[in-house]
């Protein structure tokens, strides 16, 4: 009797001698689902073999008995444990008609009938596009941005008097006020702005 074939090969064998259990995982995030695990017989069987061996000493064969129980393999009841655990599983998953993934419920565009890998959700796709254009704005602004980096105060990138846009003017082009931060002509220390005398030597600026 041939071998119970599983519905994907995207799977793992999680067995032990206690029993049975297998994870199935998705074709494109490899998210895994593990099936119930399954107590074997063999595996009680062996562990009340083995218990009769320590506890007799060894006597009457009991603990080769254990042995061969434990290392023989019950391939009927593996194939049947594997198809239980398919039968629990495969509802979770879904098989993509256009590459024969089967993938789960994440990963299946139900408005196309194919997985996202063959068709992308455009609502996702969408929000993913907008979030990129708003970082490009975002950083295209910010590299648009004057900042001058001293010890009195950061630059306007707007004229203090009229709030009009500057750059990197010496004087606003709309009320020709003096822009930048100024310097003290006698120590040349920086004056903040609106500042009257020089806060390093006391000289008048205005």
């Amino acid at each position: 009797m041939p071998a119970f074939t599983p519905f994907t090969s995207n799977y793992s064998d999680l067995s032990d001698e206690n029993g049975y259990q297998f994870e199935f995982r998705c074709d494109v995030c490899g998210n895994g689902y593990k099936s119930e695990f399954i107590r074997s017989s063999l595996g009680t069987a062996s562990s009340v073999l083995e218990g009769a061996s320590t506890f007799l000493g060894g006597l009457w064969g009991a603990s080769n008995a254990a042995r061969s129980a434990r290392d023989f393999v019950d391939r009927g009841a593996r194939d049947d444990a594997l198809e239980k655990a398919c039968n629990e599983i495969m509802p979770l998953f879904t098989r993509c008609t256009g590459c024969n993934n089967w993938v789960d419920e994440t990963c299946f565009n139900r408005d196309r009938n194919l997985c996202t890998s063959c068709a992308p959700n455009l609502a996702t796709e969408m929000e993913r596009e907008r979030a990129a254009v708003e970082l490009n704005q975002m950083r295209e602004a910010m590299r648009n941005e004057t900042v001058f980096s001293g010890d009195t105060s950061a630059r306007r990138t707007v004229c203090p008097t009229c709030d009009k846009p500057v750059g990197s003017e010496k004087f606003c082009a709309n009320c020709g006020t003096r822009l930048g931060t100024a310097h003290c002509t006698e120590c040349g220390a920086e004056l903040p702005t609106g500042a009257k005398f020089c806060g390093n030597c006391g000289t008048r600026t205005s």
